[in-house]
């Protein structure tokens, strides 16, 4: 007999929003506006105002206060990496996929923004490959024997004894050279 999990679906959506929440705030955004005035010593005289965006209403931009990151938030659940990767398993545990699917959409999404504003991104581009199935685009050119080879593999059995005999005669009459 296993022991019960340390959370329910629910428990730990909202736990998850906790962590997200005590690590992020929103900020109302606001812009310098002149008002046409001038203080004493000349200088034009601005104020905050708020910047709204096509529905009117002020727009705000969430600003997360430590970078949000898986070890962080085992941390605040309580488990172990492993317990949320198992948890993150849709066969193992779809009972938890919207939850964590948001989770690593939201990391997901800080990292993809730290991209655009970070200088060195080493570190980013590390974390996207090795967690979230990015990876970078690699071309490689194959000389005639190795297209051969290759298409060799795809055909019937036959066809592929004949391609592989051609193959080991020009090997062995050009002395293994390129």
């Amino acid at each position: 007999m296993s022991r019960p999990r340390k959370y329910t679906p629910n428990t730990l959506k909202k736990a998850v929003n906790g962590y997200f929440d005590s690590i992020s705030r929103l900020v109302p955004l606001t812009e310098k506006r002149n008002t046409g005035r001038k203080d004493s010593d000349g200088h034009v005289i601005y104020e905050e105002v708020p910047v709204l965006n096509r529905l009117g209403v002020q727009a705000t931009v969430l600003e997360y206060l430590v970078p949000p990151t898986v070890g962080g938030l085992c941390e605040h659940l309580g488990i172990h990496r492993s317990t949320w990767a198992d948890y993150c398993d849709t066969e193992l545990h779809p009972e938890f996929s919207d939850t964590t699917t948001h989770a690593r959409g939201r990391m997901r999404a800080w990292l993809e923004e730290q991209l655009l504003t970070r200088k060195d991104v080493k570190g980013i581009v590390f974390d996207l490959q090795n967690n979230y199935g990015y990876h970078d685009k690699k071309e490689i050119e194959l000389g005639g024997r190795a297209a051969k080879a290759v298409t060799a593999a795809s055909m019937p059995l036959e066809e592929r004894q004949s391609v592989l005999e051609e193959l080991m005669r020009e090997f062995s009459e050009n002395d293994g050279d390129a």
